[in-house]
């Protein structure tokens, strides 16, 4: 006789074997054993993965400070006004790349290039054109990377010649 048994969520089959009575000398009856509950099936243990050895990290260079600003000309003098008298100026800094501007203080300040002369352009990568328009002094100012500044002096006087004619007789 074969019984189906559930228990743990598993089939387990028990057998009864009956025998019939033994009869006669030395006879020995055998019984036999249901088979052992089956074990649960193994579960997969997680198999550790090696950490990969972690890369060094760049060290960031440090990016150098712009230096000074510096011109081709610190000074310009004009002996006339006018474009053709116009001069141009270089202005350079050292760890940058970018642009330079122009200023001069507000009409009717010290030192202000209004009426006095003029910069072209007002923004520039490096050349600025100074022209002169009157006689004075002014000076603009440079600035660069990091602002950092430098100073431009501008002067403007004008040559008149002046003088007489006059043939002398002997």
């Amino acid at each position: 006789m074969t019984k189906l048994l559930a228990g743990g969520g598993a089939l387990v089959a028990v057998m009864t074997l009956a025998l019939a009575a033994c009869s006669g000398p030395g006879g020995t009856a055998s019984v036999a054993t249901p088979p052992a509950t089956p074990s649960p099936t193994p579960t997969a243990s997680p198999v550790p993965t090696p950490t990969p050895t972690p890369s060094p990290t760049p060290t960031a260079t440090p990016t150098p400070a712009p230096g000074g600003v510096t011109l081709s000309s610190n000074a310009i003098s004009f002996a006339g006004t006018g474009a053709a008298n116009a001069q141009n100026v270089t202005a350079t800094q050292s760890n940058y790349g970018g642009q330079f501007t122009a200023t001069t203080p507000a009409a009717g300040q010290p030192n202000s290039c209004s009426g006095i002369a003029t910069i072209s352009p007002t923004t520039s990568s490096s050349s600025f054109t100074i022209t002169p328009a009157a006689i004075g002094h002014c000076t603009f100012t440079i600035t660069g990377g990091n602002g950092q500044t430098t100073t431009l002096t501008i002067d403007v006087t004008t040559t008149t010649v002046v003088g007489q004619s006059k043939r002398r007789l002997p």
